[in-house]
């Protein structure tokens, strides 16, 4: 948690923030310096307001992602790691986000947009300019529990049920 609470005041983990959790945590710099280094979710360089994370695993990799990721690199004029020139992208390739049955994920910041297309990257990033997270698709966990929610609200008001048997 201390990690997750230096990198949000900001926005990506510094030298001088190490030192400082290693020493609020009692542990070594050297041993944050392994969990920052090791976890992609944490920066060790200043990123964009938008981090885009495209998964580079085996089921997303044979479904396109490097051309998900180069498209998205185009679109913003980076390399991966790099932030764009208005300041509010960067586009890095991550380990698996565990969704590979909706190959190729990405992710931004803490939001889902699953069977990304290469052809979709720029319209993608236009939208996210415009509409920030709401611009993705989400998790298809979550928008399955939100249809199956309000499908169990409707059988309960129309049957005093939650379709389950007694």
């Amino acid at each position: 948690a201390a990690l997750y609470l230096a990198q949000e005041q900001q926005g990506w983990i510094s030298g001088n923030a190490m030192a400082h959790v290693a020493e609020a945590i009692g542990c070594t710099r050297a041993e944050v310096e392994e969990n920052v280094a090791f976890y992609t979710m944490f920066y060790r360089r200043p990123v964009g307001k938008y981090v885009i994370q495209v998964c580079r695993t085996l089921s997303c990799a044979l479904n396109g992602a490097e051309k998900v990721t180069q498209a998205f690199c185009e679109k913003l004029g980076v390399k991966t790691g790099e932030v764009d020139a208005s300041g509010d992208f960067t586009v890095n390739e991550v380990e698996c986000l565990g969704a590979c049955d909706r190959a190729p994920v990405v992710m931004v910041n803490d939001d889902w947009h699953e069977r990304a297309r290469p052809d979709e990257a720029g319209a993608l990033v236009d939208a996210i300019r415009a509409k920030g997270g709401a611009a993705l698709s989400g998790c298809y966990l979550d928008i399955e529990k939100k249809l199956t929610a309000g499908a169990d609200q409707a059988l309960h008001a129309r049957t005093g049920s939650y379709g389950k048997k007694a």
